[in-house]
C-alpha cells in the first residue's frame, strides 16, 4: 500500500483523513467524520489492490505470558452503493517467526447507504514465554469495483479481569468532602476472577491522572483512605496475572474514585473607586474584588449603613456628598464556607464642585484665499497649570495637542474648535466658547503661451486667460510695455524677454503665469576669430542672442575640406581639426536652420577670417 496526499486515493493507496467528499462520482459514501462523532477525527481510508494483501502490520513487544489481550478495529464500507466487491477482512497474531498464533475473520462486510462504522475484535491469550507478536490486517477480497473501506482505532490492549469500585457510604465515583469534615473511607472492589492466580495493586494519583504511585501495603480487594490535604484525588486498582502487576501491557485498571477535597474557604471583599475624589454631580464607580467569593456570591452595596446599588460587583452613583461612607457585604456561596459574609472596607471619598472652565480661540485670519497659513491660539480660562487642548476641524481631531495649531488646507465652511480640559480637580472637557468658521476663496487661475517670437522692431499682444473675476493686472518688467496694468497689454522689447502677470480678485487672491517674447533679428555671423585661449572672441558659433534650431552648422577650408560640423547652436569652432591647429586664414561657412518667424527652413552662407 502506498500512502498518497489524496482525499480520493486510487486502487493500492491509502490516506489519512478527517473526511471524504465526491469521492469517483460519489460512488463513495461521504465521510463526515470518525466512528466516536469527532468530525476533526482522523482514520485510514484504503483504496485496495487488485490482489488480496495485508495492508496493517505491527509488531507489539512487553507482552506477558497468559495473559488475555484484545485486537480489535473499527470499519467501515465506503460503498455507496449495492453490487460491489464487498470488503473481507482477517485478523492475525502470529510470532515473530510467522507462527500463527491466532486469526479471526469478518466475513464480508455488509454494504450501507449511509456511513456506519462498526468495531470487529476477538480476544487472544499468550502462550507461556511469548512477550512479542505480530498484529496483522488482510484483506482477502479482490480490488475493482468495491473492497474500499477506512479503519480507526485499530487497538490492542491487556483484556483481563472485570474491576469495579464503590466507597461504602457514598453513592458515586465522584466523592467531594471539606477539609475540616474528612472522615476515613473504605473503598471495595468486585475483581472478576480471570487469572489462574491473581495480584492486585491500588494506586493514587495528584495530577488528574497523568502519573500514578502505588499505594504501600494496599494489595487487596479493599482499601481505608485517610485525611488527606486539601486537593484532587484518583483511586483505582491494577490487577493481573501474579508477577506481572507493574508491567503496563499485562494489567488491566479500574475506572478511578475521584475524591475532592475543598479547603475552607474564607471569603474576603475589598473595594476600590473610579477616582481619588468625587466630584460634584457627577458618577462615580465602585468595585469590589472578592475572594473565595463562590460560584455566584450575592453583593450589597452600603451608602451610610443604608443599602443601595444592585447585586453586583460594581456600584455607580452621582448622589453622594462630602463625608459619604461607601462600603460593600458579600456574601459567598463557595463551597464548604462556613462563614459566608464579608464586609468590605469603607471609602469615605471628598466631594469635590465641578470648576467653571472655558477657552477661547483667537485666529490670525477668518477669511482667507486658499492654500494660506493660517493660525489659532487657544486661550484657557481656569484651566489650570496644564491644561489638555485637542484642536477639532469639523469634529475631526486633528493637530498635536498644544496651545497654538496652524494649517494651510482649511476649506470654505470649515469649522475649527478646541476642546480642553483642564488640569484641576474635577475638570470636565469644555468646547471653545466661539469655534471659529472659516470662509476661503479659491485662488484664480492665470494661463500664457510658454513663449511667442517676433521680429526685431515690432510687437505682440500678450493675451492671459483667467478663471475667475480679476480687478487688477500687474505686468513685470514694465519695460516694452504699452501699459503694465492692462489686461492685455501690447509688448515691444528690443531684446528677448520674460513677462510675468500677477492677477488679483476682489478678495485679494493672486496668481501669476509667464510668457517668453523672444525677438528675432536676421542672422549677423562674426566676419573674424582669434583661438588665442584669452577669453576672448576664440570661438566661432552662431551668436547666442540669434534663437533659432539648426539643422546644421558646417565650415570648409580653402580646399573645400570639411574642419568642422554641428547641429548644436551652441557650440562652435575653436580653430582646430581633429586636434590639430587650423592655420590663419579664410574660410567658408554654411548654416541651414529654421527660421522662428516663418518656421521655414533657410540656409546663409559667408565666411571667416582665422587670425592667429
Amino acid at each position: 500500500m502506498t500512502w498518497v496526499d489524496n482525499q480520493c486515493p486510487n486502487d493500492g493507496q491509502y490516506a489519512i483523513l478527517s473526511h471524504t467528499s465526491g469521492c469517483f462520482g460519489y460512488t463513495w459514501l461521504d465521510i463526515q467524520q470518525d466512528h466516536t462523532g469527532n468530525q476533526a477525527g482522523y482514520f485510514m481510508c484504503i483504496n485496495a489492490s487488485y490482489q488480496p494483501s495485508d495492508f496493517y502490520v505491527q509488531t507489539v513487544n512487553g507482552l506477558c505470558g497468559g495473559t488475555s489481550y484484545q485486537f480489535a478495529a473499527w470499519i467501515l464500507n465506503l460503498a455507496a452503493h449495492p453490487g460491489q466487491i464487498l470488503p473481507n477482512v482477517t485478523f492475525h497474531i502470529e510470532k515473530t517467526d510467522g507462527t500463527e498464533l491466532a486469526t479471526y475473520g469478518t466475513g464480508d462486510i455488509k454494504q450501507s447507504n449511509t456511513p456506519v462504522w462498526n468495531q470487529y475484535a476477538f480476544y487472544f491469550n499468550t502462550p507461556p514465554g511469548i512477550s512479542t507478536v505480530v498484529l496483522r490486517m488482510t484483506n482477502n477480497a479482490p480490488g475493482g469495483i468495491g473492497n474500499d473501506l477506512c479503519l480507526d482505532d485499530i487497538t490492542f490492549r491487556t483484556a483481563g479481569s472485570s474491576v469495579q469500585l464503590n466507597a461504602a457510604g457514598f453513592p458515586s465515583d465522584s466523592i467531594t468532602v471539606c477539609d475540616y469534615a474528612q472522615q476515613v473511607m473504605n473503598f471495595n472492589a468486585l475483581v472478576e476472577s480471570c487469572y489462574p492466580s491473581q495480584q492486585e495493586q491500588w494506586q493514587e494519583s495528584t495530577d488528574s491522572g497523568a502519573s500514578w504511585s502505588d499505594i504501600s501495603g494496599a494489595t487487596t480487594n479493599t482499601y481505608t483512605r485517610s485525611t488527606t490535604a486539601p486537593g484532587v484525588y484518583l483511586y483505582r486498582l491494577l490487577a493481573a496475572q501474579t508477577g506481572n502487576i507493574g508491567i503496563s501491557t499485562c494489567e488491566v485498571a479500574s475506572k478511578p474514585i475521584m475524591v475532592d477535597v475543598i479547603r475552607k474557604p474564607s471569603p474576603v471583599v475589598s473595594i476600590t473607586a473610579s477616582l481619588p475624589t468625587i466630584c460634584q454631580n457627577l458618577p462615580i464607580t465602585f468595585t469590589a474584588a472578592p475572594i473565595d467569593g463562590g460560584g455566584q456570591p450575592v453583593y450589597q452595596w452600603l451608602v451610610n449603613g443604608q443599602p443601595a446599588g444592585t447585586d453586583s460587583t460594581g456600584f455607580t452613583t452621582v448622589a453622594l456628598q462630602n463625608g459619604d461612607a461607601v462600603k460593600c457585604v458579600m456574601t459567598s456561596d463557595a463551597a464548604c464556607v462556613l462563614n459566608p459574609m464579608a464586609v468590605s472596607n469603607t471609602l469615605a471619598l471628598p466631594v469635590v464642585a465641578v470648576p467653571v472652565q472655558g477657552v477661547s480661540i483667537q485666529a490670525s485670519a477668518t477669511s482667507i484665499c486658499q492654500d494660506s497659513l493660517v493660525q489659532f491660539v487657544a486661550v484657557p480660562s481656569n484651566g489650570g497649570s496644564a491644561p489638555a487642548l485637542q484642536w477639532q476641524v469639523n469634529g475631526v481631531d486633528t493637530g498635536s495637542g498644544g496651545p497654538v495649531f496652524s494649517s494651510a488646507g482649511l476649506k470654505n465652511g470649515d469649522v475649527v474648535n478646541c476642546i480642553m480640559t483642564g488640569s484641576l480637580t474635577c475638570s470636565q472637557p469644555v468646547n471653545a466658547d466661539q469655534p471659529v468658521a472659516m470662509t476661503v476663496y479659491p485662488l484664480p487661475e492665470v494661463r500664457l503661451d510658454s513663449a511667442v517670437v517676433i521680429g526685431g522692431g515690432t510687437r505682440v499682444r500678450l493675451t492671459p486667460v483667467v478663471s475667475a473675476d480679476v480687478v487688477r493686472w500687474d505686468w513685470n518688467p514694465a519695460m516694452g510695455l504699452d501699459d503694465a496694468l492692462a489686461a492685455d497689454p501690447w509688448a515691444s522689447p528690443v531684446s528677448t524677454t520674460l513677462y510675468q502677470v500677477t492677477v488679483t480678485t476682489a478678495e485679494g487672491c493672486h496668481a501669476s503665469a509667464a510668457e517668453w517674447v523672444e525677438v528675432y533679428y536676421p542672422l549677423q555671423m562674426p566676419g573674424a576669430f582669434t583661438p588665442n585661449g584669452d577669453g576672448r572672441n576664440d570661438v566661432f558659433r552662431v551668436p547666442p542672442a540669434f534663437p533659432v534650431t539648426i539643422l546644421s552648422f558646417s565650415v570648409y577650408n580653402r580646399q573645400g575640406a570639411q574642419v568642422f560640423y554641428t547641429t548644436n547652436v551652441a557650440e562652435g569652432w575653436d580653430g582646430r581639426f581633429n586636434g590639430a591647429v587650423q592655420p590663419s586664414g579664410v574660410y567658408v561657412w554654411e548654416l541651414v536652420f529654421v527660421n522662428p518667424l516663418t518656421k521655414k527652413v533657410e540656409g546663409r552662407k559667408g565666411t571667416v577670417v582665422l587670425v592667429r
